[in-house]
């Protein structure tokens, strides 16, 4: 708490100098209804605008005043497609991705992994990269990655 507490300190010298403050809270649900409490009166006086994220169900998990003065946004999942797009951008970005590199993503490959990430792009990067440092060079020179590998993590999962 002593950092929310530093940031609507802050907020507040920026509200004086004619400025606005975004208050973003990861897992709001982990406070207790005391500690959500704590951010109404500045919500309502214009403090800090209040962006709180949660993977729980914000009706159950955050008390009802912190609530009624919310928008809630549901975000869903990625489909299969969507992360297959995501895989494929990283394996043409030249700058943040594989672009620069003559790696071949096949396509039954970038399928597994799309799947067993259910719609997580950062499971799916982060696989990616992993996948990419384990890679092989087959016969015409070209660096693959081993279908395998993800056969055996399906297995797991």
């Amino acid at each position: 708490m002593k950092e929310i507490r530093e940031a609507i300190e802050r907020a507040r010298q920026n509200r004086n100098a004619g400025r606005r403050t975004i208050l973003f809270v990861d897992e709001v649900h982990r406070f207790n209804k005391s500690q959500q409490d704590a951010f109404l009166p500045h919500i309502e006086d214009g403090t800090i605008t209040f962006i709180g994220a949660t993977t729980e169900n914000p009706s159950f998990e955050l008390n009802s005043a912190l609530l009624s003065r919310a928008r809630v946004y549901l975000l869903k999942s990625l489909t299969i497609d969507d992360i297959e797009q995501v895989l494929d951008q990283a394996m043409q970005d030249k700058t943040r991705g594989y672009g620069d590199q003559d790696i071949v993503l096949p396509d039954e490959t970038r399928r597994a992994i799309a799947e067993l990430v259910n719609g997580d792009a950062r499971r799916a990067l982060n696989t990616l990269e992993m996948m990419a440092d384990m890679a092989e060079v087959d016969d015409s020179g070209k660096t693959c990655f081993i279908a395998r590998v993800i056969d055996r993590d399906r297995r797991r999962a």
